[in-house]
């Protein structure tokens, strides 16, 4: 064998390898599951036998937490606090769960008793205190929860009523200027006739610099972290005096500044800007319907009577950390999977990081069209187009739904310590009517 020939087989044999460890990986959950599963199978192991032991009975909890399985994990850590009551890491684990379900002072009362020794339990306790409304209880947590230049906002909350609707009907139908790539709906900011977009992703409003200026919204000292459009982004803290949208009118809104004129430019083309964004916070103030099929919004004041159809499908959701609505379900007939309802993100059903739709055998094809517009100004790099054979949601599924490989961040799959893998977005909902109730925490398919 000559030198150069026993080269390239070396060569070959690298290859070979290289190409076996990729196929290993294919339709495999990515490197930090797998942990996470390991962990699981070693604290169920360490704990049979030691059902008496709350140490380990706390890692198992934690455990089967992070991967989801609260059913699971629930009586593990109350068991564990039948043995050592007051245990901090099951009242943490207790108060997560109560949490995304929506116990809020349950949640709140297990997470008050963990905060001294489970620095996880800061953040979700800050969040339960705001979706009580407790503002002054949340504002001393605002730097240990890493929202320190957020306390500004939260003392203007405290001195006014946020999302206060001073006049209009029980019940109002606005009609979308524009259905896509995203409902664009013509409001009055502080007075000035302006688009915003519908988004559930957003926790407040967002404004665009410029039209902040000229509607004379209201700013404060200091920024705010917020994850919007499947990353994280920091907005100076702000406060819109008057918000009008068909002939309700909404005071004290809290609000974001940041730049969107690229974010414009890229959902509505040569045409009029979009000068911000109506998030979850405005929506949380009535029983909204986002209406796909004829472009519309309904909202519904407190006492309006919301009867959906006899056919209507329901699909329950939670409310992660202070809110991030989150619902179960699978992409092409994969495991369960958390995915996170950002409704705002341009020409998607469905998005995730590379990772997640390589488990379930989707990648993106050797001529993918690039996103480069939202990838590149939110994330620092373009998204790539994917097509999931199937999105299941509860009773509803969709086929073959266009998505992007990348637009949610994978920094975000373990960001409340439990695994969730996708974000809905738009194309989704598309030729459907949707109401979220938000006494029933379900969304209502019709």
């Amino acid at each position: 064998m000559t030198r150069g020939s026993g080269r390239r087989l070396v060569l070959l044999g690298v290859g070979l390898l290289a190409a076996t460890a990729a196929l290993a990986d294919w339709l495999q959950p990515d490197h930090s599951y797998r942990e996470a599963q390991l962990m699981m199978r070693l604290a169920l192991r360490d704990t049979t036998g030691h059902a008496d032991d709350a140490s380990r009975l706390d890692t198992l909890g934690v455990s089967l937490l992070r991967l989801g399985r609260f059913q699971e994990a629930a009586p593990v850590f109350r068991r564990a606090l039948e043995l050592r009551p007051g245990d901090d890491g099951a009242e943490a684990g207790l108060g997560k769960i109560a949490l995304f379900a929506g116990r809020l002072s349950e949640a709140e009362s297990l997470l008050a008793g963990a905060v001294d020794t489970d620095p996880g339990a800061v953040y979700d306790l800050y969040a339960a205190r705001l979706r009580r409304g407790n503002l002054r209880g949340a504002m001393p947590l605002c730097e240990d929860a890493g929202e320190a230049g957020r306390a500004e906002l939260l003392q203007a909350m405290l001195e006014r009523i946020p999302y206060q609707v001073t006049a209009g009907a029980e019940e109002v139908h606005v009609p979308w200027n524009s259905g896509y790539p995203l409902p664009l709906v013509r409001v009055k900011l502080n007075g000035q006739s302006v688009l915003m977009a519908l988004d559930t992703g957003a926790r407040d409003l967002l404004v665009d610099v410029a039209a902040a200026r000229i509607c004379k919204v209201q700013t404060l000292a200091g920024q705010s972290p917020i994850f919007w459009s499947g990353t994280r982004l920091a907005v100076r803290n702000a406060m819109v005096q008057k918000l009008e949208i068909g002939g309700i009118t909404i005071e004290n809104l809290p609000a974001g500044i940041t730049p969107l004129r690229k974010w414009s430019i890229l959902i509505h083309p040569r045409a009029e800007k979009v000068v911000g964004v109506i998030g979850l916070g405005f929506l949380r103030a009535f029983t909204p319907t986002l209406d796909y099929q004829k472009n519309s919004l309904t909202l519904r004041r407190g006492g309006a009577r919301f009867t959906p159809d006899a056919s209507a499908r329901r699909v329950p959701f939670e409310i992660w950390g202070e809110s991030e609505l989150t619902v179960y379900g699978s992409l092409a007939g994969g495991r369960r999977m958390a995915m996170i309802v950002q409704s705002g993100v341009p020409e998607c059903g469905v998005g995730a990081p590379p990772e997640v739709f390589e488990e379930v055998g989707v990648r993106s094809g050797l001529v993918s069209r690039a996103m480069k517009g939202a990838g590149s100004w939110l994330q620092g790099r373009p998204w790539l187009a994917v097509n999931v054979p199937t999105v299941s949601v509860g009773p509803v599924v969709e086929i073959k739904v266009q998505g992007w490989s990348g637009a949610l961040d994978p920094g975000e799959l373990w960001r409340h310590g439990v695994r969730r893998d996708a974000l809905l977005s738009h194309n989704f909902f598309r030729g459907k009517r949707v109401t979220l109730d938000w006494n029933a925490q379900e969304l209502v398919f019709e």
